[in-house]
């Protein structure tokens, strides 16, 4: 096996970590506390990789292993930081951590490896970036979370981006750019010809795939809200990075339009909503669709596999029978994710109640 570069590995795994920074700073002013639980969050995601790593055999490349913490730890902490918001700061660490080590951990072991994954070997799919585990296995939890309704001991805690304006917004997306363009690089473990591919592919479909979902917002919405730059550059990191190393520029003009104006479309739902909330789950609809589309553009037109050169449709279908068996399984994860967050909510509710009863019961009567 060759072994990475580790410079390389260790760059990018600081870049990395850049993604949740812009995923907060784009949903709104961010308090102490929604960092701490972005913080925990990506600890246990971090700790979780690392452990999965060393029960899984020798502990080799560690610089290798460290970007792969790095990336979870981003994952986890994305996912802490939004599920935090209806499960509370307790629940959404737990959820991100079960998740990491459930359902994440499987996931990307299937789809980032020796050729060929088992993803690849099983369904046909190909998935350069590991998109799969980072958004759309990431989506399915979100989903449950969304959907099942909030704690009664919590209470359901909205998201106001009223106070993101453009220029905070612009930097956010660009931290998402940077960290995914860092995956997109790190993920190839040495610097070799693919590289100034990938980091340009990277770059510049993130940033289409970012205007697509803001001008399809104009359009449909006739509105444009400034926090839809980060989702867009997520969005943008699912759609080109499926097949970033074979996307020639049309491809790549494809992958970002599609997967920016489709996810944009799928997350119409938003402009339902109250004006200054986010419409949190009808972006994690958006994200998935814009990593189908991606998926079935690489399928069409990636160098040396797509349309072109197979003759045959079979490997767009198997893109998209990735991308909702990877749902599917993820939501069914997330699920028990989600009990075990409510039961140490309950846990950690029960035993404040009784501190409170002993405190109560020291003080003395007069």
């Amino acid at each position: 096996m060759t072994l990475s570069d580790p410079a390389l590995q260790l760059a990018c795994a600081l870049l990395v970590l850049l993604a949740p920074v812009g995923v907060l700073l784009g949903l709104g002013r961010v308090e102490r506390r929604q960092a701490a639980v972005a913080v925990a969050g990506g600890v246990a995601g971090a700790a979780a990789s690392l452990l999965g790593d060393a029960l899984a055999g020798p502990f080799t490349d560690p610089p290798a292993r460290i970007l792969d913490a790095a990336i979870a730890a981003a994952v986890a902490a994305t996912l802490a930081s939004l599920a935090a918001r209806r499960l509370g700061p307790l629940g959404g660490v737990v959820l991100a951590g079960a998740w990491t080590a459930l359902v994440y951990q499987p996931v990307v072991a299937a789809v980032i490896g020796e050729f060929p994954t088992l993803v690849q070997a099983t369904l046909g799919a190909v998935d350069f970036a590991g998109a799969l585990a980072t958004h759309v296995a990431l989506g399915g939890a979100l989903l449950v979370v969304h959907l099942l309704p909030a704690p009664a001991l919590v209470g359901a805690a909205g998201v106001d981006t009223r106070g993101v304006g453009w220029l905070r917004a612009v930097l956010a997306a660009a931290l998402v750019l940077v960290a995914a363009s860092a995956w997109f690089v790190g993920v190839e473990r040495v610097v070799d010809a693919a590289t100034p591919r990938l980091l340009l592919n990277g770059v510049l479909g993130i940033a289409l795939a970012t205007t697509l979902w803001l001008l399809v917002e104009r359009i449909g919405w006739a509105r444009v809200t400034p926090s839809g730059a980060v989702a867009g550059a997520w969005a943008g990191w699912a759609a080109v990075g499926i097949g970033a190393p074979f996307l020639a520029p049309p491809a790549l003009v494809a992958a970002a339009v599609l997967g920016g104006a489709i996810g944009s479309v799928l997350s119409g739902a938003g402009a339902r909503e109250a004006p200054g909330s986010a419409p949190r789950r009808s972006w994690t609809v958006g994200v998935l669709g814009a990593t189908a589309a991606g998926g079935v553009v690489t399928a069409l037109l990636a160098d040396g596999f797509g349309l072109a050169a197979t003759g045959t449709l079979l490997l767009a279908g198997a893109e998209l029978a990735a991308v909702l068996a990877i749902g599917a399984l993820s939501a069914i994860g997330g699920l028990l994710c989600w009990s075990l967050a409510r039961a140490a909510m309950a846990v950690a509710v029960a035993f404040s109640r009784l501190r409170s009863r002993s405190a109560a019961a020291r003080v003395p009567r007069g």
